[in-house]
């Protein structure tokens, strides 16, 4: 607990793997009318449900994984968190295009961003690991 007014600092990489979460969280609505009505899901702009289902889980599964990274190793490098910021972020929401634009699957603007996001996911879960070794071999 914080001593006065003043709340305790949280850090950016918690913020943004908090907010992928809760995006996770209200694309459990449209899943939900995935189960129940699939049919409409076409009104609300889906054309793809497997999609939908991956876009929802990517986003709970890297939101989650990010926030609880961010307190695992504490104050991670720039170098690495903003990478992992960035590369959960458009990893996930890339099934959110093709859930919506299912076509755009081969597109080379679409490949190029994907390969972009693995590349920027993989540096900052890589790179958070290697943190995290460097630290615990200093015994801090």
């Amino acid at each position: 607990m914080s001593r006065g007014n003043h709340a305790p600092r949280v850090d950016g990489l918690i913020v943004s793997g908090l907010t992928e979460l809760a995006l996770g969280a209200l694309t459990g609505w449209p899943m939900a009318l995935a189960t129940t009505r699939p049919d409409d899901l076409q009104r609300i702009g889906i054309r793809s449900a497997a999609r939908l289902r991956q876009w929802h889980l990517d986003l709970i599964m890297l939101g989650g994984l990010t926030a609880t990274a961010s307190r695992l190793v504490p104050d991670p490098p720039r170098a690495v968190a903003v990478p992992l910021a960035v590369g959960a972020w458009t990893n996930a929401n890339a099934f959110g295009v093709l859930a919506v634009r299912p076509e755009l699957k081969e597109h080379p603007a679409y490949k190029a961003g994907v390969v972009a996001s693995f590349i920027s996911t993989s540096w900052g879960f890589t790179g958070l690991a290697a943190v995290a070794w460097k630290r615990w071999r200093a015994g801090t």
